[in-house]
């Protein structure tokens, strides 16, 4: 289960209410009007973390399209309409479970996408356009990141801070081997391979029980965050694993604009690219890290030269490759040739039949000569007369 706080603020929409009302007033007035549309609400003028971050200023460059960050260990209400489309459900491990608020709530912080009319209403994550992958467990959560890299993602959010176990230790250092950014809510036991961060609120100071600031690498957003909640409406959370979540986003958005930084440079880029916050401890900027990401980036390609080489094995020359190419066509263009005369020999069997005529003629020929040649059976002389 995802740490940290949610309070029971709920918005739903009033489909009814407000067609109701439109209806009255029609009875009222006895004029004719268009039908009244849904109330839904627009929060993300209420969303702070995004403007505090910046998300907003780089969405312009990329909105996190093609990556997906896997949530281990959490359940998700994928048919929320802030979510829907922008969610899968990995249920190998386990079942999509019916307590899903906590897990709902930090994808929509990671991924929302809204869900009104040009996605005017509903709330928005950091990446819009990027996925999530949710891989709901019974609590093997080590088994849970293992999986999550095997699936191809490029950004892991734990769920909540590290226990310190083997287990998790060597599934998180798995994925940095397999250049995927692990990035977890801190106040665990120290993981050299996961981004630990604590949430702030709107003035930068630490939200209560946050740990020593030696076991925090970032701070973000963290304290009354505006995002998805029950029954397909919106509620407002405090705590480290949605600040854990805000900064997943910004991962996702700087993964899709400079994919050949591995998890380190990933990590480094929003680290020394972030603004000072209280008691020095970096904050989160999402502009700022797209520009030290830049930097980092310039001169890596997006193909490794190295792997292309180990890849291509053994050079072949080009007139070989010619040579091989001119041989197949010269084997294929006999076959046909070969296929096209034994078919157009003899098509309607002419020649078979004439030579069964001959065949046929010729032993006819052969049995009238043997009868020509055979002796005449008539002796020489008359008849014997007979005795009287």
């Amino acid at each position: 289960m995802l740490g940290g706080n949610s309070r029971s603020r709920t918005y739903k929409r009033h489909l009814l209410g407000v067609v109701a009302g439109a209806c009255a007033s029609l009875a009222v007035l006895g004029g004719t009007a268009a039908p009244a549309a849904a109330d839904i609400p627009d929060f993300r003028p209420e969303q702070w973390a995004l403007t505090s971050i910046g998300a907003q200023e780089v969405w312009e460059r990329t909105e996190g399209r093609g990556v997906t960050v896997a949530m281990p260990g959490a359940s998700v209400d994928e048919e929320h309409p802030d979510l829907r489309d922008n969610v899968e459900i990995d249920t190998e491990l386990g079942e999509n479970g019916t307590a899903n608020q906590q897990g709902t709530a930090a994808a929509a912080l990671v991924v929302a996408h809204g869900h009104g009319m040009d996605a005017d209403g509903g709330v928005l994550g950091v990446a819009p356009e990027a996925s999530v992958l949710a891989i709901p467990t019974e609590g093997d959560l080590s088994k849970a990141v293992r999986h999550a890299v095997e699936s191809g993602v490029q950004v892991i959010l734990l769920p909540r801070a590290g226990d310190g176990s083997e287990a998790l230790l060597e599934a998180t250092a798995f994925a940095a081997d397999r250049d995927t950014l692990v990035v977890g809510p801190a106040g665990g036991e120290e993981d050299p391979n996961v981004l630990a961060v604590a949430g702030v609120d709107q003035n930068g100071g630490l939200v209560p029980e946050s740990p020593d600031a030696s076991l925090i690498d970032l701070t973000a957003p963290g304290v009354e965050l505006e995002t998805a909640g029950p029954d397909m409406g919106q509620t407002q959370v405090d705590g480290a694993p949605y600040a854990a979540a805000i900064t997943a986003g910004a991962a996702a958005l700087l993964t899709a604009e400079y994919p050949q930084l591995d998890p380190a440079q990933l990590r480094d880029a929003m680290v020394e690219g972030s603004q000072e916050g209280s008691g020095g401890l970096p904050t989160l900027h999402v502009e700022s890290a797209m520009a030290r990401a830049s930097g980092e980036a310039q001169d890596i390609p997006l193909i490794d030269e190295n792997l292309v080489q180990e890849d291509q094995g053994v050079h072949i020359p080009l007139w070989m490759w010619f040579a091989l190419i001119g041989l197949v066509l010269a084997i294929i263009v006999l076959g046909l040739v070969l296929w096209v005369r034994r078919s157009s020999a003899d098509p309607y069997g002419v020649k078979a039949e004439r030579e069964a005529e001959e065949e046929e003629l010729a032993l006819e020929r052969a049995a009238q000569a043997r009868e020509e040649e055979r002796p005449s059976r008539r002796r020489k002389g008359g008849r014997r007369r007979k005795s009287k």
